[in-house]
């Protein structure tokens, strides 16, 4: 029986091939759910599921901000010194600034698998 070596042999083709749909499927089903993928390279990306192709998903990712306490804008000790969110009054301060998301596209064929980060 001879062998031939491809890059990627039938086998392996079709493998890929399900292993894409069934993505796609998992992605379609969970449509703006906040879920973990697990790259082929072993990194983590987690957001939130915007869209869902027969490529690739979409996912809306927050955006890293290192300055959540408020200090940078309003300086320490803003409010009477209190942290934000128990300042003055009936512990009301001054709100967090909202987190932003930016879009990023992942091919099926770089995503080993998707996780949920919370359980319900």
């Amino acid at each position: 029986m001879q062998h031939t070596n491809h890059p990627m042999g039938y086998e392996d083709q079709a493998h890929s091939d399900h292993h894409q749909q069934h993505m796609q499927e998992m992605c379609q089903q969970y449509h703006l759910y906040f879920i973990q993928l697990q790259m082929m390279d072993g990194s983590i990306a987690e957001g939130i599921i915007e869209d869902a192709d027969h490529e690739g998903v979409t996912l809306l990712m927050p955006e890293e901000d290192g300055h959540m306490d408020g200090s940078r804008q309003f300086g320490a000790g803003a409010f009477g010194g209190a942290p934000y969110g128990f300042g003055p009054g009936l512990g009301y301060g001054v709100p967090r600034r909202f987190r932003r998301f930016r879009r990023r596209r992942f091919p099926f064929f770089g995503i080993r698998t998707l996780f949920f980060p919370f359980f319900f």
